[in-house]
């Protein structure tokens, strides 16, 4: 049985994700930061009988990844498939935004995944094999206003996993990216939530537009399991494109 660890299962994309992959009768090591998360989703899988592990894991924290992979590497010995789709999203006018929070989305965006990465990879290595997918989004390739820190954190996440998969490939590990655009998940809320403009921002007026907008389309992304269905397939595919796009919204942006 080969096996899939995927990051962010707490909710959303990653927690379908695991649970369709389970499904289709894979081995899912799903990791979440909170404890209570982890033992109700293990209760449940045991209920319906899945091979899905919660695993407990921090992707900002290099000791919590090491510990995770560890369980994974202990339990199955061997991570086929890594899907890195843990991150936040913390939006808001460049200007407005706090120095700590740009930087706690590039940590989570951009460095958690690759400190996932660097800690799966010997393992690929050694065995001459294996699929790493990275979950960016449409926003790495069309800045959007109130979205500046969130777009170059997907963005830098593109670029470093383009170069990572020309390093890899020697080795039998594949790297591909997909790009999801608008979808039906908790994120959409937390963004609209977050777009309200502080009282003295210059760019109110600007985001008040934007969380008008933003109120007017929260239901109409896909559902999630679309994206489930594209990891699927990229997982059983031998040699994978390096890009994806994900859902209606992306693939009519960039087939454009």
């Amino acid at each position: 049985m080969e096996s899939v660890l995927i990051t962010g299962c707490s909710s959303g994309i990653g927690r379908v994700s695991a649970t369709f992959l389970a499904q289709q009768g894979y081995r899912v090591f799903a990791t979440v930061r909170d404890p209570a998360v982890a033992t109700t989703l293990a209760d449940w899988a045991k209920q319906n009988k899945l091979a899905l592990q919660p695993i407990q894991m921090d992707v900002t924290q290099t000791g919590s990844i090491d510990r995770a992979v560890d369980e994974v590497m202990a339990a199955a010995g061997q991570v086929d498939v890594l899907i890195n789709n843990a991150g936040i999203a913390i939006p808001g006018a460049f200007e407005d935004i706090p120095w700590d929070a740009l930087q706690q989305v590039m940590s989570a965006n951009f460095y958690g995944p690759l400190r996932v990465t660097r800690a799966v990879l010997p393992h690929m290595r050694q065995r001459g094999k294996g699929k790493i997918i990275m979950v960016s989004s449409l926003s790495a390739l069309v800045g959007l206003p109130g979205m500046s820190v969130y777009s170059a954190s997907k963005a830098a996440l593109e670029l470093a996993s383009e170069s990572l998969r020309l390093e890899v490939d020697r080795f039998g590990i594949s790297v591909s990216v997909i790009e999801p655009g608008a979808f039906n998940t908790a994120m959409p809320g937390k963004i609209l939530q977050d777009l309200a403009a502080p009282s003295t921002s210059p760019y109110r007026d600007l985001l008040r537009h934007l969380h008008a907008q933003s109120e007017a389309g929260a239901s109409r992304g896909d559902d999630p399991l679309r994206v489930a269905e594209l990891l699927l397939e990229i997982v059983r595919t031998p040699r994978p494109a390096f890009r994806y796009p994900a859902g209606a919204q992306a693939e009519q942006v960039i087939n454009a």
